[in-house]
């Protein structure tokens, strides 16, 4: 089914992932669950920012391995 992605506004044809207030396609919703995350840690807005950003760079870093043919490690 596509949908638009209520953050980045990109036709989407796969899975959406629901929030309380919007509909996120999957690189959105890793940003916004970074982003949550590092606000539970504590630490504030800078925690959460550097949290969805890193989780962000994991998950690419994670895409990047497992098309090259490696285990995803």
């Amino acid at each position: 089914m596509t949908f638009v992605c209520d953050q980045c506004r990109r036709a989407v044809n796969g899975e959406q992932h629901r929030t309380a207030t919007r509909t996120l396609c999957r690189e959105c919703f890793d940003g916004f669950r970074g982003q949550a995350a590092g606000l539970m840690a504590g630490g504030g807005v800078p925690n959460a920012i550097s949290t969805a950003g890193w989780l962000q760079r994991v998950r690419e870093a994670f895409r990047r391995d497992t098309d090259a043919g490696g285990a995803g490690r």
